[in-house]
C-alpha cells in the first residue's frame, strides 16, 4: 500500500523515523591524539623520579648548619686571642699527642666546611632536577586533561578513559609534590648558603691559630733541647774530621819541598759560604718572625 493510502497516524511515524545509515559516522569526528600524547597514555614517557625528599635534605642540611654554627661561635675573630686559647689547651695534652691533636682542630674545622658545601650541592642539585621536572609533569597533565570522552561503547568498555583519569590524577599529585619540594629547598638554601660564606675565612684563622701554635712550640723545643747546639757540634766534629793529619802533611810536604798528594774532603752541602757562616755564628735559638713586623730580625 502506498503511504497515500495508509492511515495518517502511519504516514507521520514515517516522517519521524531517522535513517542513522544516512547519518555520517561519528567516530572520524573524534580527535585524533598525537604521536606525544599516545606515547604518555602509553607510558612511554619517563620523567625523574621519585620526587626528591625535601624534609631528608633538609635534616642533612640543619646537621651540617649547626657544626658549622657551632665552629663560627666557639672561633675568635681576635687572631691572638685565639692562639693564646690555643696554646693553653696544647700544653694541658700528652706531649706525645700533642702535636696530632692540634692539627685535628684544622681538620675538622675543613671537615664542617665539606661537609656544608656538599649538602648545599645536593640541595642545588636536587632542584636542577625538579624544575625541569615539573615542567615536564605540568606538560603531560596539560596533554592528558585535552583526552576526548570515549566515542563508543567499545572505548568505554576498553578502559582507556579510566586509565587516562587516573594517570592525570597521578601526575597532579606528582605536581604538587614537586612544587612542594621545590618551594622548601629553595626555603633553606639562602640561611645555609650565608653560613657557608662565612666559613672560609673562620677556617682559616683556625688555620692560623694551628700553625702559630705549632711554630712556637718548635721554637721552645729547640730553645730547650739543646738541638742546635748539639748540631753545630756535629758540624765542627766533621769539619775536623775532614783535616785530619793536617800539621804532618804541612811539615813532610815542606822537607820534600813539594806538595803531597793527599785527596782533601769536600763538601758539596752546605756550600763553603754556608758552612762557615753556620760554625762562625753563634747557636742561638730560634724566634718567630712574622712578615708584618718590621722591627723582627731576618732570619
Amino acid at each position: 500500500m502506498s503511504a497515500a493510502g495508509r492511515p495518517r497516524a502511519e504516514v507521520g511515524q514515517d516522517e519521524d523515523r531517522i535513517d542513522l545509515a544516512a547519518l555520517p559516522d561519528p567516530r572520524p569526528m573524534v580527535a585524533v591524539t598525537s604521536t606525544a600524547t599516545r606515547r604518555l597514555l602509553d607510558g612511554d614517557v619517563r620523567r625523574p623520579a621519585p620526587v626528591t625528599n625535601a624534609l631528608l635534605l633538609g635534616q642533612q642540611l640543619a646537621e651540617a648548619r649547626g657544626a658549622a654554627r657551632a665552629l663560627i661561635d666557639r672561633t675568635p675573630t681576635d687572631l691572638a686571642v685565639m692562639v693564646e686559647e690555643l696554646r693553653r689547651w696544647y700544653y694541658t695534652l700528652h706531649p706525645d699527642e700533642r702535636e696530632r691533636l692540634l692539627w685535628q682542630r684544622f681538620t675538622e674545622a675543613k671537615q664542617r666546611h665539606a661537609r656544608l658545601q656538599h649538602a648545599i650541592e645536593v640541595v642545588r642539585e636536587a632542584l636542577e632536577v625538579e624544575r625541569p621536572a615539573l615542567v615536564r609533569a605540568h606538560a603531560e597533565r596539560d596533554t592528558l586533561a585535552i583526552r576526548p570522552l570515549p566515542a563508543t561503547i567499545e572505548e568505554e568498555a576498553s578502559g582507556i578513559r579510566a586509565d587516562a583519569v587516573r594517570r592525570y590524577q597521578s601526575v597532579g599529585i606528582e605536581c604538587q609534590q614537586r612544587e612542594t619540594a621545590i618551594a622548601e629547598l629553595e626555603r633553606l638554601l639562602p640561611a645555609h648558603e650565608q653560613i657557608l660564606g662565612q666559613l672560609p675565612d673562620v677556617t682559616a684563622r683556625v688555620l692560623e691559630a694551628v700553625v702559630t701554635v705549632d711554630r712556637a712550640a718548635l721554637v721552645r723545643r729547640l730553645r730547650e733541647s739543646g738541638e742546635l747546639e748539639h748540631l753545630r757540634s756535629r758540624l765542627e766534629r766533621l769539619r775536623a774530621a775532614s783535616t785530619t793529619h793536617a800539621a804532618e802533611i804541612a811539615n813532610w810536604s815542606q822537607q820534600v819541598g813539594r806538595p803531597l798528594r793527599i785527596p782533601r774532603v769536600a763538601f758539596s752541602w752546605p756550600s763553603a759560604p754556608v758552612w762557615q757562616a753556620l760554625l762562625g755564628a753563634p747557636a742561638e735559638g730560634p724566634e718567630l718572625v712574622w712578615d708584618d713586623d718590621g722591627t723582627a730580625s731576618n732570619a
